[in-house]
């Protein structure tokens, strides 16, 4: 019978046995465990790349739309000033432009020497106002750009006619501030339908059969009231107003005292031919004023039974504005009270 020999003692007691597997991670099974968080790292890292990616674009998509916010942002504000120096510069021309014409200058070239000398002081006052704010502006204007007109006022009843009807503008292209101020108590009480034959009223004749009325009475319920009408036809009532001490009709402003009254200006009812004749039709039935600025049609002057001065009719300015965002440049037609058509 053969002898069972012990193995060998670990020093515990215990002794070794036979392996099946190699539970030292030294065989196959230890590689597996390698293996599989190799794969647990990679996967961590490539989402942390993921994310940081992710987080990066984020950044950037929201700077390009900061940055492309404030740059529009620049750009309204710089528009807007150059819009601001452009009103201005009209509105200042415009009104130094009526003002010469108030003045009554001797002559057309005196005129035209007043506001091309006018255009120079305004040229320094908005480039004083406007290098504040880091802005250069310049604003020219000679007579060479300016268009030669007439200045007509008076009494509606004041012309060397001696007859309540009088041409207030002969041979007129194009007309603007042209502006009937009545007292309303001198005027006809009527209505529309009685209107052609009892009420004051404007005329525009194109000389080829075509005629725009404007009309201006008191209704029967005491406002002022305008009704307008072409070639003869039955009148439009158009706009009215309770009377007052006195009540200002703006032909091309369209505007019965402080309210807007379209319809009003005569191109509306149709087209005029142009040059046409502004008359003042029945003005003994109408006390107050007229004040208008004519373009004649042809010469420097219109015809007139009122006093007709020297004037200037438009001007043209030449407009620069710069800053460190905006270059804007610009030619402006100035003809101030002037209606659109």
């Amino acid at each position: 019978m053969a002898a069972v020999i012990p193995g060998p003692s670990d020093g515990d007691g215990s002794r070794d046995g036979p392996r099946g597997d190699d539970s030292t991670g030294d065989g196959p099974r230890g590689d597996r465990r390698f293996r599989d968080a190799d794969r647990g790292q990679l996967l961590l890292i490539s989402g942390l790349v993921v994310a940081v990616s992710l987080v990066a674009l984020v950044v950037l998509l929201n700077a390009s739309i900061y940055s492309e916010n404030v740059a529009t942002r620049g750009i309204e504000a710089a528009d807007g000033e150059a819009l601001e120096v452009r009103a201005a510069a009209v509105e200042e021309t415009g009104a130094l432009i009526d003002g010469t014409n108030r003045n009554r200058p001797s002559d057309h070239d005196a005129a035209a020497t007043a506001v091309e000398d006018g255009i120079a002081d305004l040229d320094a006052y908005l480039a004083r106002a406007y290098a504040d704010r880091g802005g250069v502006t310049h604003v020219s204007g000679n007579r060479t750009t300016m268009e030669n007109g007439s200045y007509v006022t008076g009494d509606l009843t004041a012309n060397g006619t001696g007859d309540a009807n009088a041409t207030l503008a002969a041979d007129v292209s194009r007309t603007r501030g042209f502006v009937v101020a009545v007292d309303p108590a001198t005027l006809a009480s009527t209505d529309a339908a009685g209107a052609p034959t009892d009420a004051f009223y404007v005329e525009f004749d194109d000389g080829v059969n075509e005629t725009r009325e404007v009309y201006v009475y008191n209704a029967t319920d005491d406002n002022v009231t305008v009704a307008v009408g072409e070639n003869g036809s039955d009148l439009t009532v158009v706009c009215s107003t309770p009377a007052a001490d006195r009540v200002a009709v703006d032909l091309t402003g369209g505007t019965l005292g402080d309210e807007r009254c379209p319809g009003l200006w005569t191109t509306s009812a149709g087209a005029l031919g142009a040059p046409y004749d502004v008359t003042l039709e029945r003005t003994d039935e109408a006390n107050g004023t007229v004040t208008a600025t004519a373009l004649p049609a042809s010469g420097k002057s219109v015809g007139s039974d009122h006093s007709a001065t020297s004037a200037v009719y438009e001007a043209r300015i030449d407009l620069r504005y710069r800053t460190a965002e905006l270059r804007f440049e610009t030619t402006v037609r100035v003809a101030p009270g002037e209606p659109d058509a």
